[in-house]
């Protein structure tokens, strides 16, 4: 890869990995209540679409420790998704060096948990809210499954590009050969 282009790349990662810490950290500045009603809005939806595509209401049809146990359960799924995505970034931004891929998976996900951990810590000064060390670990694992994810979608985009680089360099030795061809043609004349 051209050089500039990579450097011009590594900075547009370190940039949407920084905004997506900000939105990480905005999250966490929400306090229990708005916490909680964007967590209770998240299962309203999903009841909203199970109704539409079944005709059943949840809400009726669940006891309130069910119900709560759902909007617990997205919750959790809710931080996993958000250090999938954090170390994703994170995996982009070490594509653009030079190292083991080995290294840049234990970077990805060292630099994850450090960051849950700073975040859970942050949650302890918003009111209504608490930090856990079980939500770093939940966030730690979501970051574990971003870097499988960007480990998968590197394999499939450098086997496209090495078949492609392959096909391109076939192609263009076959063209050299032929300008070569016309060459020798022209000098045995």
């Amino acid at each position: 890869m051209n050089p500039k282009l990579k450097r011009i790349l590594r900075y547009i990662a370190i940039f949407m990995t920084i905004v997506w810490m900000i939105v990480i950290f905005r999250f966490s500045m929400d306090d229990g209540n708005s916490s909680h009603e964007l967590s209770d809005s998240c299962v309203k939806l999903i009841n909203h679409l199970i109704y539409q595509f079944t005709g059943k209401d949840l809400m009726m049809t669940i006891a309130p420790e069910h119900y709560s146990m759902i909007e617990l359960f997205l919750r959790k799924c809710a931080h996993m998704s958000i250090y999938f995505v954090l170390a994703i970034n994170i995996m982009i931004v070490l594509f653009t060096f030079n190292m083991k891929m080995i290294l840049r998976m234990a970077i990805a996900v060292i630099a994850s948990f450090g960051y849950a951990l700073t975040d859970e810590f942050h949650q302890t000064f918003v009111a209504g809210r608490s930090g856990a060390f079980t939500d770093c670990l939940i966030d730690t694992s979501g970051a574990i499954f971003g870097v499988i994810a960007a480990l998968i979608l590197y394999c499939v985009l450098y086997t496209i590009m090495t078949k492609y680089q392959k096909k391109k360099g076939i192609v263009q030795s076959e063209y050299d050969q032929k300008i070569d061809l016309s060459n020798n043609k022209h000098i045995a004349k």
